[in-house]
Order: structure tokens, then sequence, then C-alpha cells
């Protein structure tokens, strides 16, 4: 029986191993769960380690569990991958999200490109803020339910000239269907033997344009290509990530 997991922010448990879960996870475990008295789960922090825990009271609302297991969890990940993602059509960007945090990634940095088609309120409106939360909340549930010990940052959208000077910090490619030298695998062959920092850039649903691969290639970003087909943003990023992944550990 697969045992339900939470992230929470700090995790202190009191002189008789009890703690007070919060309001969010409460309802969760009480209204949607139907958790009683007894039933375990999990609670983590991002610090490394899972904590099994015990429901040992419910009152007013609020789920009280007592520790009963501190699991040592593999945060020794060599390869940290920073997808820098277009934003694309809502869902589909939420797909990228929640899958690429299940396959390992390190963080997310959004841009507008001169081809997104989904453009988020560059003013920080509160409907951008409110996408923003939304999207944090998914890497974070999708993290609960992988298993993995931290989760992912998440930074604001930029423009795309700042993402590219965000990305000169360490090795960086860009995935360009037109590139027709240069396959993303023969690019991580060459990197094999070390650990690795990598940014991965994934364009809009219309692709980069030539001035954005270009500016991407004056500033020392290597332009790839997945292969012959055409991919989904979503399905370039899925499929990049399982790469970097497989050629390099």
């Amino acid at each position: 029986m697969q045992i339900n997991r939470f992230y929470l922010d700090k995790i202190i448990f009191d002189q008789d191993g009890i703690l007070k879960l919060p309001d969010s996870i409460s309802m969760q475990l009480i209204y949607v769960l139907r958790c009683k008295v007894n039933d375990q789960a999990v609670i983590f922090d991002g610090s490394g380690f899972d904590y099994k825990v015990k429901i040992v009271n419910i009152t007013n609302k609020i789920c009280s569990v007592k520790f009963l297991e501190k699991i040592s969890l593999d945060t020794d990940n060599k390869i940290k991958i920073t997808i820098f993602i277009s934003l694309i059509k809502q869902n589909r960007f939420e797909v990228a999200l929640q899958k690429c945090t299940e396959l390992g990634v390190f963080a997310f940095v959004p841009f507008y490109s001169s081809r997104s088609i989904f453009q988020l309120d560059k003013k920080s409106s509160s409907i951008g803020n409110n996408k923003i939360s939304r999207w944090k909340s998914i890497i974070q549930e999708a993290s609960e339910q992988c298993g993995r010990p931290d989760i992912p940052r998440f930074f604001d959208p930029v423009s795309y000239e700042i993402a590219c000077k965000k990305s000169q910090d360490c090795f960086s490619i860009i995935l360009w269907e037109n590139e027709e030298k240069i396959k993303l695998k023969s690019v991580l062959q060459s990197l094999k033997g070390s650990d690795h920092s990598i940014n991965i850039f994934v364009g809009p649903e219309g692709g980069f344009s030539s001035d954005e691969i270009k500016l991407a290639n004056s500033i020392g970003i290597k332009s790839a290509s997945l292969g012959d087909l055409i991919l989904r943003s979503e399905t370039a990023a899925i499929s990049a990530i399982s790469n970097v992944f497989y050629e390099l550990s």
C-alpha cells in the first residue's frame, strides 16, 4: 500500500515526537484521502530525509502526527539540469513542469520569446502571481508523488535575452529543429566523464527565430537537434532530460 507523502517548509517535532500538520495538509488527509487516526503518512522538507509518521489525533480539522522513522534519501545527484522553457500554452506548460520534475530537473526558468503564444503579465499582476503559485504547487505535488528528496526551484519568467544571460554560468544547449549537423546525443557524449550542471533551452510552439539562435550561439550556447521529427515543446523537454540522464549517468 502506498503511503501518502507531503512537503513541509520546516519539520520540528516536540519532545514527545508530535507535530501538528498545516491546515492544507490536514484538510487533504481528512477530507480528500479520508484518513483516520493510526493511518500513516510521510513528510519531508527537502533536507534529504523522509519522516514516516502516524496520525494520533484529529481535532478542529487539524491532524497531529507522531514520529515513527527517519529515512535517509539519496541526494547525490551529480547531474543538475536547469530547463529554460518558453511560456507555451498553459496546459502543455504544466505537463512539462510535472514530468520534468518527476525526471529529476534541478530548476525551471520560464521565458518570453518572440513566438511565445501564452503570455504572462510581465508586471506581475495578481493573475500572474496566481499562475506562478499554481505552477509551484504542481512542481511540489509532483515531487511529493515521485519520492524525490527536494523541490526544484522555479524562477519568475524573464525575457529571452535575460534568460540567455542567466545561462552563462554553465554549459548550455538550445534545442533547435533546424540544426542539421549537431545532434543532442553527440553533444552529450562529448561531456561524459565528470559531474555536470547543464542548461537546456526549449522553445515555444513555433520554435526559435533565427535571430534568437544567433544570439544564443554568439554567447556560447550550443544549438542541437533531437532528431528528424518535430516535437511539441513539452515532449522536447521530457526527451532532452531523459537523454541527458541516460548519456551522463
